[in-house]
């Protein structure tokens, strides 16, 4: 009598099923990934991305502090105010530096007419900075020349005025007034020495001190 027939077992049969398993786990996780990245944290994505670039100087991230930077710089550039105008990429964001001989009426706090055109388009580039949490510091400095001006009895009060009228100004364009700081620091930072070692004043020197100082910061 012949013994019975015995099938062959066909190795790893459910073998398809290994391969299934790690598909729908590896597509679990690319989906937790993809929720958890796309909560609106943009201060967290900004900080580590803005660390990055600190680190990894090649790489040329786009930032809001960047874009608003490098709308800032075509600003000075078409309207040609590179003497009058600077600005300047920052860890946190971004200095704009005026001439107040330029932006203002001499000796007073009235904007110069020729200039509200593209104060205008710094106020729109203000307005449109996408970020979460960020403020506006004004800063009004003038040379050691106390200001001939009888509405203010010193150099600090004028800086402090002409800097509140600017801010005055973006609010009026729609830049939010609770970003804004205002501060006068008269002659108490000079960029450059107004007198020189035998104590004669240096006009041009006095002129690049007469300036508005223009911080936009990220709040940490």
């Amino acid at each position: 009598m012949m013994p019975p027939k015995r099938f062959k077992q066909e190795d790893n049969v459910d073998s398809w099923l290994m391969s299934y398993a790690d598909m729908i786990t590896l597509l679990l996780c690319f989906f937790v990934i993809f929720i958890s990245i796309s909560e609106p944290k943009k201060e967290k994505i900004q900080a580590i991305t803005e660390s990055m670039a600190g680190k990894f100087g090649a790489i040329d991230l786009a930032t809001p502090f960047q874009g608003a930077y490098k709308e800032i710089q075509g600003v000075i550039e078409q309207r040609q105010l590179l003497k009058d105008m600077d600005v300047q990429r920052t860890k946190n964001g971004v200095i704009i530096e005026m001439s107040s001989g330029s932006f203002f009426k001499t000796g007073t706090i009235e904007l110069a007419s020729d200039r509200l055109e593209s104060l205008s388009a710094i106020a729109v580039i203000l307005k449109n900075i996408d970020f979460l949490d960020y403020r506006i510091v004004i800063e009004g400095h003038t040379s050691d020349e106390l200001v001939k001006n009888g509405a203010y009895p010193s150099n600090w009060e004028f800086s402090a005025a002409q800097a509140a009228r600017l801010a005055r100004y973006f609010m009026e364009q729609g830049v939010q007034g609770k970003r804004f700081v205002v501060s006068g620091y008269a002659d108490s930072d000079p960029k450059v020495p107004n007198l020189d070692a035998n104590g004669n004043a240096i006009m041009e020197n006095r002129n690049k001190n007469e300036r508005i100082v223009i911080r936009i910061d990220r709040v940490i």
